[in-house]
């Protein structure tokens, strides 16, 4: 009984959709329901791993990750890594924690890799709410390379 309505509960989720009644107004709320995290500048493997390569003289390397949430209205993107460093007592993200989107839709941030990273996979998380307080979640990984 109790898997039957686990199924049927996902199969109302799945047939609901996106649409939801907003509720402030009790209209039924549009929205594009998606977020893709890509790394535009980066390589991408078979795997869907993303590549950085150190460069070899500096203490951080950077490339500029992108969130494309399909929606034109302008929402705060919200970014987290599972990786970063030690200054001092203080931990440092290899990400910046929040960007906005444009009205093309797109928010941008940047990933920081460390020589203390090399060799090592990044996962960045990013995630944000539509105006119907859906929740929207993905993440990327990104290899640290040092083919120098």
């Amino acid at each position: 009984m109790v898997k039957k309505s686990i199924l049927y509960i996902f199969i109302y989720t799945l047939l609901v959709g996106c649409n939801t009644q907003d509720p402030l107004s009790g209209n039924e709320c549009e929205t594009d329901c998606y977020l893709d995290v890509s790394a535009p500048s980066l390589e991408i493997d078979v795997n869907g791993y993303y590549h950085i390569e150190w460069l070899s003289g500096y203490y951080q390397t950077f490339s500029t990750l992108d969130a494309t949430t399909g929606t034109d209205e302008i929402v705060k993107v919200m970014w987290d890594s599972d990786s970063g460093i030690y200054y001092g007592d203080d931990w440092i993200s290899s990400v910046n924690h929040a960007s906005y989107t444009s009205d093309d839709g797109i928010a941008h941030t940047v990933v920081a890799a460390w020589e203390e990273q090399l060799n090592d996979t990044i996962t960045v998380y990013a995630w944000y709410w539509d105006k119907c307080d859906i929740g929207y979640v993905d993440s990327i990984k990104v290899v640290v390379d040092n083919e120098i």
